[in-house]
């Protein structure tokens, strides 16, 4: 069996196990649910008009999985910290945990398009998969998993097709694999337009090198690099479009969402009122949050979220500081060493592709206004990682990677383990975890 094989089916097991046990461990409504399971409702079973700040894709998807595992609106999320005593909350929090653990092989699979060694390839999953922040965000009801697991999708079909002969028909298959991602991507949160954003950028340079590069058959390369963009263009806005269609169409009775301007009955007109609402409330909220932070702090993990607590014991969002520290200080060197060093620019262009991914996702939240919370930062998060994996598995000795790899896949489990009674709710060490005034 191939390394590669290997890799995966372990990652595999560890992802799922780390998103699914004791998934409905604490069965009262945590943070975020309050509102998330309230659109939920609406969708699934009210099929009355709310309003969100986020568009409705990955809503729906909760919304479908849980109808099909037989959820029918038994749930009300009055309140944070409310029984789930009707029913079980596991119909909704499947779907977003299942998108966690698909994330750690996404990610094995983008570090083996862009030339990393099945064994640090492998490091990169492990440290997503024993991550104790994606880990908690992937098992409540809520958009951030799927978000990340749409954007890297989009991502590594992307690089898959940038990668591939022309001419083959999986080509088709792979640029309409990423139009999808990236509209499901934009459909979750308006941040996942930095998906299509990183694509489009990456294709005009593509362009533009060929221009400037004239050879023999340049023509046909520019105009394949033209089609794919157009094709994931398109792609992306049918499927953008078609969720704001089963939105309007499935929240068909009055409801708390008319405050935010009544539906005049024309499909086009009502959507585009509504995102001129989301836009306005999303640039325009003033409400403060006690665990709020600036964008620049997020590497640091300087202010973690408390999700949740009950009888002594807590949900806290709060990163594996092995993966959050170590893949910011990493980050730091390889980015400084790209740009002071012209052989590893020269030597392998995918790193540029990598730091262009954190610096597109990244850069939004310099400009928005409102309170934003250390989880915006998990797709900016994944790409560093990948970055710094890239840089160690690229410049590190031969001789002593297998040595590396062992010894800091120890560290991670170690960091997991020690802050996961924050991330399953279990009655615990949690106390001594608050190292530092913003961790309280």
């Amino acid at each position: 069996m191939r390394s590669s094989t290997i890799a995966i089916l372990v990652l595999a097991c560890i992802s799922l196990f780390t998103n699914l046990v004791g998934l409905a461990h604490v069965n009262r409504v945590i943070f975020d649910e309050f509102h998330f399971g309230k659109f939920v409702n609406g969708y699934c079973c009210t099929h009355e008009r709310f309003f969100d700040i986020h568009p409705p894709h990955a809503k729906l998807l909760i919304a479908g999985a849980g109808y099909v595992a037989g959820y029918r609106g038994g749930l009300k999320f009055a309140s944070i910290d409310e029984e789930y005593a009707a029913e079980s909350v596991i119909p909704l929090r499947f779907l977003p945990a299942i998108a966690g653990a698909a994330l750690p092989l996404v990610a094995f699979g983008i570090l083996r398009v862009v030339g990393v060694s099945a064994l640090f390839s492998f490091l990169g999953g492990l440290a997503l998969a024993l991550d104790n922040a994606l880990t908690t965000q992937s098992r409540v009801v809520g958009l951030d998993s799927i978000l990340l697991l749409a954007t890297f999708m989009a991502i590594w079909l992307f690089l898959l097709w940038l990668r591939s002969q022309p001419g083959r028909k999986r080509n088709v298959w792979l640029l309409v694999g990423t139009g999808a991602f990236a509209g499901l991507a934009a459909g979750t949160k308006f941040t996942g337009l930095a998906a299509l954003g990183i694509i489009g950028l990456t294709l005009l340079w593509l362009l533009v090198r060929e221009f400037w590069n004239f050879h023999l058959r340049w023509r046909e390369t520019a105009l394949r690099y033209v089609a794919g963009g157009l094709t994931i263009l398109g792609v992306a806005f049918a499927v953008y479009v078609i969720g704001w269609v089963v939105h309007v169409k499935i929240l068909y009775l009055p409801g708390s969402g008319d405050a935010w301007g009544a539906r005049t009955g024309h499909l086009i007109t009502d959507i585009i009122q509504e995102h001129k609402a989301m836009l306005n409330a999303n640039y325009n909220l003033t409400a403060t949050h006690p665990y709020s932070s600036m964008w620049w702090s997020w590497p640091a993990m300087a202010r973690p979220v408390f999700y949740w607590s009950h009888a002594g014991r807590w949900v806290y969002f709060i990163g594996n500081p092995i993966v959050w520290w170590g893949a910011a200080l990493l980050f730091a060197i390889a980015a400084t060493h790209y740009v002071f060093d012209k052989r590893i620019r020269k030597r392998q262009g995918f790193i540029a592709f990598l730091l262009l991914g954190y610096v597109v996702a990244y850069l939004p939240f310099v400009r928005i206004p409102r309170a934003l919370f250390l989880y915006h930062y998990l797709t900016p998060l994944v790409f560093s990682l990948l970055v710094a994996i890239w840089w160690a598995d690229s410049l590190l000795p031969e001789m002593y990677k297998k040595r590396i790899v062992v010894i800091t896949s120890i560290f991670i489990v170690i960091g997991f383990v020690l802050f996961s009674p924050l991330t399953y709710g279990f009655d615990g060490w949690q106390e001594s975890l608050t190292w530092f005034p913003g961790w309280r």
